[in-house]
């Protein structure tokens, strides 16, 4: 039987960066016996690699981690931090970027929990959510940030914002499929015997020795594939026998028409589109995995659908009053800004007005 209590050890010093090489190669060799264990591994990447998360946050799991802290009182602790976090209010209209703070806390004591063998999902907390089902574990990016985690066969994935991967507790080198609702960015370690496939609410997508990335938000009307190198293979749940191949620099976009009237949302028709990637002319970045690097960029983009994914990188509610408004066309890159940043600069391009109560943003003529 493995020390636990040395695989907690360097787990606390791989999340305080301060693991040498020879400690962690001992700390994958041990995780590499047990999927429970790289689970915990891979949760506490997930909070590692989280945007904006505070040092006050990473010192507490690793205490708790070093200080083996007994399930019960643990969870105990856990549960009162996460009831703090759930009812913590600001007092006063602020920058929405002041309030993640709140989400990241939850995410963070959540994960801590997992890591020492207490159940628990990694995601945004909410009692009227429900539980992962049985068998499989979960990783989510709350809105306002995004993550990085690498699974036990040496796949590395980037969840954006308000993104969930979902995995078999069983998940290894043989047994290599995931499901995904949000955008995720996937290097995949490629085998011939053993394909990495991504699950998502209308294709399944094959690797075929590939870098890619996957969009599939819930209520979202499309479902796009962007492939950087390798290939992928690309099969529609409607029409399981058709199957795409997709080659270096190109992007799969399904969408989903308004089905006609008297048809059901299962009946309405799916519109197939395969195209070229054009990179971003400014920068030459490629502009469906700029979110990788922290850049957000958009290009004749509708305002609405600008808002829908500010909405989740900034993690904020924001109401277009005006059809006009939601109608413009808008196209810009932004790095590091906050959202009231964004804004003025949007404004410089488009005529509209703006006010922030809490976390919630009206725009307005």
């Amino acid at each position: 039987m493995k020390d636990s209590n040395r695989v907690w050890l360097l787990m606390g010093r791989q999340l305080s960066h301060s693991i040498s090489v020879e400690e962690e190669k001992e700390l994958k060799a041990l995780l590499m016996e047990d999927p429970e264990l790289w689970y915990a591994y891979e949760l506490i990447q997930a909070v590692n690699n989280l945007d904006n998360v505070t040092n006050e946050f990473i010192d507490e799991i690793k205490l708790l981690l070093d200080g083996h802290t007994e399930p019960g009182k643990l969870s105990a602790i856990l549960s009162s931090k996460l009831e703090n976090a759930r009812q913590e209010e600001l007092p006063a209209p602020q920058p929405a970027r002041i309030r993640r703070l709140a989400p990241l806390a939850r995410a963070a004591a959540v994960a801590a929990g997992i890591a020492v063998t207490i159940w628990a999902g990694f995601y945004f907390f909410k009692p009227s959510q429900p539980a992962v089902a049985q068998g499989m574990n979960e990783i989510a990016a709350p809105r306002g940030s995004k993550t990085q985690i690498t699974l036990a066969d040496g796949t590395e994935i980037w969840l954006n914002a308000g993104s969930k991967l979902t995995y078999p507790k069983n998940f290894s080198h043989e047994n290599r499929e995931v499901t995904l609702v949000g955008e995720a960015f996937f290097k995949v370690r490629h085998d011939d015997l053993h394909p990495f496939i991504v699950h998502t609410q209308e294709a399944d997508i094959t690797d075929l020795g590939t870098s890619f990335n996957v969009k599939a938000y819930a209520g979202g009307h499309t479902t796009e594939t962007t492939l950087i190198e390798g290939a992928l293979e690309v099969s529609l749940k409607k029409d399981p026998s058709k199957k795409i191949r997709m080659k270096p620099n190109e992007k799969l976009v399904l969408r989903n028409t308004v089905p006609e009237a008297g048809k059901s949302a299962v009946e309405a028709e799916q519109e197939l589109k395969v195209t070229d990637i054009v990179p971003y002319r400014q920068t030459n970045d490629i502009v469906e995995t700029a979110w990788v690097d922290n850049k957000f960029i958009f290009r004749d983009e509708r305002f609405e659908d600008l808002a829908a994914m500010m909405e989740k990188r900034y993690n904020v509610s924001i109401r277009i009053s005006s059809d006009e408004i939601k109608a413009y066309q808008l196209t810009g890159i932004f790095k590091n800004e906050s959202v009231e940043e964004a804004l003025k600069v949007l404004q410089v391009i488009a005529p509209f007005k703006y006010s922030i109560q809490h976390d919630t943003i009206t725009i307005h003529e």
